[in-house]
């Protein structure tokens, strides 16, 4: 394959280097803060307990009528008033305005624009716009980072998403406050993309399960933090401030990380990748291996290829097969552009003679191959990767967002509840590497969407309490959390999957579509919700149903944990039919890279 060699390169510019921490510490520092945009709506579009607006000289009980809600309790209307308080036998709607009980939520969206009673899904819409902003920034920006690079994709993204989330706060009404909340989901994915993907590309495997991890840590502790500044600050427009100021703070740090390594390769440029290897070497204060650049007539190719060269002396006295020596290499150069054709013939003979055998070849790992598109997720075995992943994403979306978006339906404190949500999340993320490391990732993932199934499943026939009046509602929170736990596990493999099968000259582009999948799921989702209150257990039962599809389909995928990231579908297909050999497991092409052993050192 060739991205083995890249995989070198990183292992000889220190695969743990002050580079790949200095990826990660960015990459947890906007995840503490990105994602509180996405899941604010908790808060922002919370619906406070209202009524109408009392008659003057009436009390509550004398102004507005009493219902049974759905336990058989009898609560006060919250959209009907009696036309006459003398006469109690007429209602109608709110007149004149509703007033709100400030003293959970504060000042919500809901509560200063009113929309309550016929325009109730309004938080529903908020939250599907912002799922659609994030559908179009994905696909989008997946294409200009497989195009342009990871780095102005990421920096694109995040200086947009600041100046968004900052003019959020500013909302004169509802459809200003709609139309920003898209933008922001946009530029949200036009960030979070391209960052994780060079991320991911920057560890070579035996880090990255570890690594993906981090950031997702951080997005844990970063929805605690929002359950705790939405306590202290309850007034919308001044969370959203406190949300977004940090992020300028992020943005800064992000401007000095390089462009990825394994991307700036496959573009072919090899004047582009000595200069950052160099630099790369600076960064991690070690020895930059050498980079050479063979012309096309010294591979018989039409494309100029990439290769790490030994010296001199090793391939003269030996003729047998080597694999590039990357520690003592030398720079061989390209004959100048004014040289005559007898001087230019002469090195291509040289390089001929320099090039390495057929297992030297297998580490080339890149070529200036033509830049594959969007249509090209759908040729197979991309094809393959592309639907079950898109499925994968969907489902996640929505079930995690379904557990997300519905922790003020729990009973009890919503501020504590969410934080709770939040901190079960920790113990997966963390659980998570240890998980995809000892087991097949697929294994992982349909076992959690299995489990989860199970739970939404018995969820469904616990009732709120028992014939003695037993309260049930604890039982009820602790499956929620439960089933948060399992599905937020499912993420680790998810995102390991999809950067360990697409191949890299479409990853970003695959990703991003995979992604889209998954932001169409996050904008049903709130209506999913939302049709509960027609159909009882409605989002339940689709959660529990599309889990289980989903734990199937996962199930089929090859394993990734003993491979190197695909180049091309070429690599891609070998993947693909390992997972038909019996002894697949021990056939290794991963073992073989140093990138994959155990004593290299941080």
């Amino acid at each position: 394959m060739a991205s083995p060699s890249t995989d070198d390169i990183l292992t000889e510019l220190k695969p743990f280097g002050r580079i790949q921490v200095g990826f990660l510490l960015s990459s947890a520092f906007v995840q503490f803060f990105l994602p509180m945009t996405g899941q604010s709506v908790n808060f922002l579009a919370a619906t406070p307990d209202h009524h109408c607006s009392l008659t003057d000289g009436y009390h509550i009980n004398q102004s507005i009528p009493l219902k049974e809600d759905e336990l058989g309790r009898h609560i006060y209307s919250q959209c009907q008033e009696y036309v006459n308080p003398d006469n109690q036998n007429q209602t109608q709607s709110c007149q004149n305005g509703l007033d709100y009980d400030h003293d959970v939520y504060g000042e919500t969206i809901i509560s200063e624009w009113d929309l309550v009673c016929n325009e109730n899904a309004a938080a529903e819409l908020s939250q599907s716009i912002l799922s659609v902003g994030g559908i179009f920034g994905a696909i989008i920006f997946g294409m200009i980072a497989d195009h342009y690079g990871r780095r102005p994709a990421f920096l694109i993204g995040i200086a947009f998403f600041n100046i968004f989330g900052i003019a959020l706060c500013f909302s004169p009404n509802f459809i200003v406050f709609v139309i920003l909340r898209f933008f922001c989901g946009f530029f949200q994915m036009a960030t979070w993309l391209p960052f994780s993907s060079a991320v991911a590309e920057y560890m070579i495997p035996k880090y990255r399960n570890r690594a993906v991890n981090v950031p997702a840590i951080a997005f844990c502790f970063g929805l605690m933090s929002m359950a705790v500044l939405a306590f202290l600050i309850r007034d919308w427009r001044y969370l959203q401030l406190a949300i977004m100021l940090p992020t300028v703070i992020g943005m800064c740090g992000m401007w000095f990380l390089p462009e990825s390594l394994r991307w700036q390769m496959q573009t072919g440029n090899d004047a582009k990748v000595k200069t950052l290897v160099h630099r790369l070497a600076k960064m991690n204060r070690t020895n930059a291996p050498q980079i050479i650049a063979l012309s096309k007539s010294s591979v018989g190719s039409e494309n100029g290829l990439f290769t790490i060269s030994g010296s001199k002396g090793d391939q003269s006295n030996d003729k047998s097969p080597q694999k590039p020596n990357v520690k003592n290499s030398k720079v061989k150069k390209h004959p100048p552009d004014d040289e005559t054709d007898s001087d230019t013939a002469h090195n291509d003979k040289t390089s001929k003679e320099e090039v390495p055998d057929e297992e030297v070849k297998d580490a080339i790992h890149t070529s200036k191959s033509k830049r594959d598109g969007f249509l090209d997720l759908f040729k197979p075995p991309v094809l393959h990767i592309t639907l079950v992943l898109s499925v994968t994403r969907f489902t996640y979306f929505v079930v995690y967002f379904g557990f997300a978006l519905s922790t003020g339906r729990l009973s009890g404190n919503p501020y504590l509840n969410y934080f709770l949500s939040s901190l079960v999340e920790v113990p997966a993320r963390m659980l998570s590497p240890l998980a995809y490391k000892w087991f097949r990732r697929t294994y992982v993932v349909t076992a959690c969407y299995i489990v989860c199934s199970v739970g939404l499943l018995l969820t469904i026939f616990i009732p709120n309490e028992t014939k003695n009046g037993v309260d049930l509602s604890i039982l009820t929170n602790i499956l929620a959390l439960l089933g948060k736990f399992f599905v937020t596990i499912t993420l680790g493999g998810l995102l390991l999957l999809v950067t360990e099968l697409f191949p890299t000259n479409v990853r970003n582009i695959g990703s991003g579509f995979t992604l889209a999948m998954g932001r169409v799921g996050g904008t049903v989702v709130p209506f999913i919700l939302y049709m509960d209150n027609s159909i009882p257990n409605f989002s339940l039962i689709i959660m529990a149903s599309m889990s289980v599809i989903t734990g199937v389909l996962v199930f089929m995928l090859p394993d990734t944990r003993r491979t190197t990231q695909p180049q091309n579908s070429n690599d891609l297909r070998i993947i693909m039919k390992s997972r038909q050999q019996k002894n697949a497991k021990g056939n290794g092409s991963g073992r073989e890279n140093k990138a994959f052993q155990g004593d290299i050192p941080i």
